[in-house]
């Protein structure tokens, strides 16, 4: 096997694994309020359909805007759509949704 896709196997597989330790901790960690969906855009590249969820909170007497980690809402969310989240108060733009 060509040493270059090991390489880009491995990055692949510790990338993956970050974001899913990165959800887990702040599902189990973060300080649970409520947050308003601002915008949704098209994160498609080819055939796969992707959106990016970004949702507004209210941090300290400040507004945060942050890319939802795990948005799983498909097409059945819109802007302005409050929804449960949490966050980390030393990382705010690390957001996740609760379910």
């Amino acid at each position: 096997m060509n040493p270059f896709a090991v390489v880009a196997i491995l990055a692949l597989v510790a990338a993956t694994v970050f974001v899913f330790y990165k959800i887990h901790y702040t599902k189990k960690n973060g300080i649970e309020t409520v947050g308003t969906i601002t915008r949704i855009e098209d994160e498609s590249m080819g055939e796969d359909v992707t959106y990016g969820y970004y949702v507004r909170y209210t941090l300290n007497g400040q507004e945060v805007e942050a890319k939802l980690s795990n948005p799983g809402f498909g097409k059945g969310i819109e802007v302005g759509a409050q929804i449960k989240i949490k966050y980390l108060p030393e990382k705010p733009n690390i957001v996740v949704r609760v379910k």
